[in-house]
């Protein structure tokens, strides 16, 4: 990996991999994206908005604004998180993250899911903070016109709101069932799925500031204060996300 950031336009211009990410925010998407990279030892540039850059830069280029936003060559760009690892895999098959065994593959997928995809943990959490944003209920944590622009991006409603606890909690309890006899989420070895939990655990452990700096308002957010959640990550899935970070990603995190 390149320690050189670079603006939109340039990585619009440039060959090879690029990952583009929002300085200081510890998007656990956009944070999976670079530990697969840095696992499989893929060189890429990293990219992000810059004074250089025109102000609707990202969105003209890939459509919207979300992040992340991969590129390879010129190949379309690719922003899902099931898409970005098959082509990290693709290009750099060893060591491998996805499990060679159908049966293995299609439960690794799924349960990614429920980390990754829509109504998944991530996608909950987020859920939770757009709620604390949008009632003033904290003015430390996010404010509330991140809220009114995250808001249709998930889904935001009363409806998605009053089931997004409770998936969160059944996404930790199949999580931390798994590691009961495990020593990975997937079994005797590292997957995809171990760095996605790895990276969205920060939503609500966050890695100390000397591993991980963010703002103060950043950390707020992401530190979670709900006993019932809390009570849910258990002391083995911390651990979990502790040695993955130790062993196989960067520290201290680069944002």
């Amino acid at each position: 990996m390149t320690s050189e950031v670079i603006s939109i336009a340039a990585a619009k211009a440039l060959g090879g991999l690029r990952l583009v990410s929002i300085a200081g925010v510890p998007s656990p998407w956009a944070e999976a994206a670079k530990g697969i990279f840095l696992v499989k030892r893929l060189a890429f540039a990293r990219a992000r908005q810059s004074s250089d850059d025109m102000p609707n830069a990202l969105a003209d280029w890939a459509g919207d604004s979300s992040i992340p936003v991969v590129a390879y060559e010129k190949e379309r760009l690719r922003t899902g998180w099931a898409e970005i690892l098959l082509l990290a895999e693709r290009l750099a098959p060893e060591p491998a993250l996805i499990p060679n065994d159908t049966a293995e593959r299609a439960l690794m997928f799924g349960l990614s899911h429920e980390l990754c995809g829509e109504m998944g943990f991530g996608w909950c959490v987020r859920l939770l903070l757009i709620r604390d944003a949008l009632s003033h209920s904290d003015t430390e944590g996010l404010p509330p016109q991140v809220g009114e622009y995250l808001a249709p991006r998930y889904g935001f409603s009363p409806a998605a709101v009053r089931v997004a606890e409770d998936r969160i909690v059944a996404v930790l309890d199949l999580l931390a069932a798994r590691l009961m006899q495990n020593d990975y989420l997937m079994g005797k070895s590292l997957t995809a799925l171990d760095i996605y939990w790895a990276t969205f655990a920060n939503l609500l452990a966050p890695l100390p500031e000397e591993e991980m700096r963010m703002s103060r308002t950043m950390r707020k957010a992401y530190t979670c204060t709900n006993d019932r959640l809390l009570a849910a990550l258990t002391p083995r899935l911390r651990e979990h996300q502790r040695h993955v970070y130790a062993r196989y990603l960067e520290l201290p995190v680069q944002l």
